[in-house]
């Protein structure tokens, strides 16, 4: 049985960020589930430039809103609580949160799993798992 409790793992190196974003690691691949789990917080203003080029991903709102947009076709999805997006493809995407705003707060999974320390390299994507 794995039990995460987001009071122990805040301030480890569990704990994440970035310039507009910060992701708490949940579930790791050392956790052995085939999968990661990040709770992660867009912050207001940000306008994250993505693509996970050795993972598939799944975020869920629980939280704020914001849009992503599909750089290949330019097509913009709203994204509020309860909306789901899956850039299942790899696809190049912008994750953009109005400033003033509240925070884009999402539950994320990613396969293969994060190791837990990654950031975004200049390309937006994380290292390829080892």
């Amino acid at each position: 049985m794995i039990i995460a409790d987001k009071a122990k793992l805040t301030g480890t190196v569990r704990d994440a960020n970035g310039p507009g974003w910060q992701s708490l690691r949940l579930l790791v691949r050392s956790d052995g589930m085939g999968f990661s789990m990040t709770e992660t917080r867009v912050l207001p203003g940000a306008v994250l430039r993505l693509q996970y080029k050795h993972h598939i991903e799944a975020c869920y709102c629980i939280a704020g809103a914001g849009e992503v947009v599909e750089l290949a076709t330019g097509a913009v999805h709203q994204i509020s609580a309860g909306v789901l997006y899956a850039p299942d493809k790899h696809d190049l995407h912008e994750v953009r949160v109005p400033a003033g705003g509240a925070a884009l707060h999402l539950i994320c999974v990613f396969s293969p799993g994060l190791e837990g320390t990654e950031v975004h390299g200049p390309d937006g994507s994380y290292p390829a798992p080892v």
